[in-house]
C-alpha cells in the first residue's frame, strides 16, 4: 500500500511538471499582419528574389483561448516589403483592414527586384470574423502607395505615395463599408515630388503628419472634411529631423510626434548596409498656440539599434519599442555569408516623458531573426509582439510573430524578455497592427 501511495505522488508530480507553462496574457482581440511572399530579405542587397514562398497575404491571429493554440488565418493581399512598415491599417471598430500595394508580384518568370511592377491598389478586407478574412474591394488609388492610415472616426483613409508625380498624398472616404473617390494633393510646404513615406492622423482627426523620407522633414497638415470635397492646408512649420526618417506616429495624447531616422543614404557604403545606429526624434506638436503662431519644435532625440524601420508606442504613452534590422538581411548560403552580416536583430526600448516628450534610451535586446520591421504593444502594455520576416534556420519556413514580455518592476528601469512563444505566418511579414 505504501509503495502504491508513493507511486501516485510521483506520477502526479510528473504530470504537473509536464503541464506547466509560463503565462502569456497578451491582451487584445486580433493581431493583423501583412506578408510579402515575392522576395527574400537578401534581395535588398543582391536584387535576387529567389524562391517564391506562397502568395502575399494578410494574416489574422485571434487572441482568444489558450495562447498555445493561437494560429493565423490568411487570405491573399498584394503588398510589398519594399517600403515603410505601414502597409496595413485597421478601422477603429476593428471590422475592416486596408492594405496598399507598393509593388506588384513579379512578372511571369521574373527573378530579380526589377521584375516587380509598380503597385497602384488599395484593398479593403472584412475582418470582423478574424477566422475568415474576406476581401471586399480593390481600387486603383495612384502610383506606388507606401503608407496607409485610417481617421479616428473611421470615415477617411489617408495614403502616402513614394512616386505619384507631384501628388504625394491621398484621401479616400470610407462610408458604410465602401470606398469613395480618391482625392490627390501635394503636401504643402515641402518639395512637391518628395516621397511621403507615411502619413498619420492626429488623435483629434483634424491634422495629419507626413514623413518626408528624402528631405529629412516632417510636414504637418490641417484637413477640412466637412465640405463636398476634402481640402488640405499647411499647419505650422515643417520640422527637420535626423537623416532618412522612415516611420512616425503621434503619442496617444497627440502632444508629440515621434519618428525613426535610419541614417541611410548614398554616402553610406551599400546605401544602408553600413548605416550607423539609428535615432528617434520627438517633436512637440503645437495644437493650441497661445499667440496664434503655430510652432512645432524638436524636443528630444534618442539612439536606437541599426536600421530601426518600425516602432510602436505603448497605449499609456510612456514606452516605445523599435524593430532594428541590424545587418541580419545580408546574403548567406551554407557556410558562405556576406562578411558584414549580423546573425541577430534587435529591439530598442525607449521611455517617453508624457509631459515634455523627452526620450530616454532604456536598452537594446538582441535575438535570432531576420529583418524584423514592426512591433506592437498589447492592450495592457505588458507584452510586445514583433513581426520577424524570416529565420536563419532554413528548416523553419515562413515568418513568425514573436512575443516579448515587458518587465516594469517598481523602482527599476523597464526591460524586455523574449518568450519562447511565436505564431507562424506567411513568409515576408513586415507590418503589424493590434485590434484592441
Amino acid at each position: 500500500m505504501k509503495k502504491v501511495f508513493v507511486c501516485v505522488i510521483l506520477l502526479t508530480q510528473f504530470a504537473f511538471a509536464q503541464n506547466r507553462m509560463a503565462p502569456l496574457d497578451f491582451k487584445g482581440k486580433t493581431l493583423v499582419s501583412v506578408s510579402d511572399a515575392d522576395m527574400v530579405s537578401s534581395a535588398y542587397v543582391d536584387g535576387k528574389l529567389r524562391e517564391r514562398d506562397g502568395d502575399d497575404a494578410i494574416s489574422l491571429i485571434p487572441l482568444d483561448g489558450n495562447y498555445k493554440d493561437w494560429k493565423a488565418y490568411e487570405t491573399f493581399a498584394s503588398n510589398s516589403v519594399a517600403g515603410p512598415p505601414c502597409s496595413v491599417a485597421v478601422s477603429p471598430d476593428g471590422n475592416h483592414a486596408f492594405v496598399v500595394e507598393t509593388f506588384t508580384p513579379p512578372s511571369e518568370g521574373g527573378t530579380t527586384f526589377n521584375d516587380l511592377g509598380i503597385g497602384r491598389l488599395l484593398s479593403v478586407y472584412d475582418i470582423s470574423n478574424p477566422k475568415n478574412p474576406v476581401q471586399l474591394e480593390t481600387m486603383d488609388v495612384g502610383e506606388r502607395p507606401v503608407g496607409v492610415t485610417v481617421s479616428p472616426d473611421g470615415q477617411w483613409v489617408a495614403i502616402g505615395y513614394y512616386s505619384n508625380g507631384d501628388k504625394n498624398f491621398g484621401l479616400v472616404p470610407f462610408k458604410e463599408g465602401k470606398l469613395g473617390k480618391v482625392s490627390h494633393f501635394t503636401i504643402p510646404g515641402v518639395d512637391a515630388e518628395t516621397a511621403a513615406n507615411e502619413v498619420d492622423w492626429h488623435p483629434s482627426g483634424k491634422y495629419l503628419a507626413a514623413v518626408m523620407q528624402n528631405a529629412d522633414q516632417i510636414a504637418f497638415m490641417e484637413v477640412d472634411l466637412a465640405g463636398s470635397a476634402p481640402t488640405v492646408s499647411p499647419y505650422g512649420n515643417v520640422v527637420g529631423t535626423g537623416k532618412f526618417p522612415m516611420k512616425g506616429d503621434f503619442t496617444p495624447d497627440g502632444r508629440h510626434y515621434i519618428t525613426t531616422c535610419l541614417y541611410w543614404g548614398p554616402d553610406v557604403p551599400g546605401t544602408w548596409i553600413e548605416a550607423p545606429r539609428g535615432q528617434l526624434n520627438s517633436i512637440r506638436f503645437d495644437s493650441d498656440p497661445s499667440d496664434g503662431n503655430t510652432l512645432h519644435s524638436n524636443i528630444s532625440t534618442s539612439e536606437a539599434g541599426i536600421s530601426p524601420e518600425g516602432f510602436s508606442i505603448s497605449h499609456d504613452g510612456t514606452l516605445l519599442a523599435t524593430a532594428n534590422l541590424e545587418r541580419s538581411y545580408l546574403p548567406y548560403e551554407n557556410e558562405s555569408a556576406e562578411p558584414r552580416i549580423t546573425w541577430y536583430s534587435s529591439i530598442t526600448l525607449v521611455s517617453i516623458d508624457k509631459e515634455t516628450g523627452k526620450l530616454d534610451h532604456l536598452g537594446d535586446f538582441y535575438f535570432q531573426g531576420i529583418l524584423p520591421e514592426a512591433t506592437v504593444f498589447d492592450a495592457d502594455d505588458n507584452y510586445l509582439a514583433v513581426a520577424v520576416y524570416d529565420n536563419f534556420e532554413d528548416t523553419r519556413k515562413g515568418s513568425r510573430i514573436d512575443f516579448w514580455r515587458v518587465v516594469k518592476e517598481a523602482g527599476e528601469r523597464p526591460f524586455l524578455v523574449k518568450t519562447d512563444h511565436s505564431v507562424p505566418v506567411a513568409r515576408g511579414a513586415h507590418s503589424l497592427v493590434l485590434v484592441k
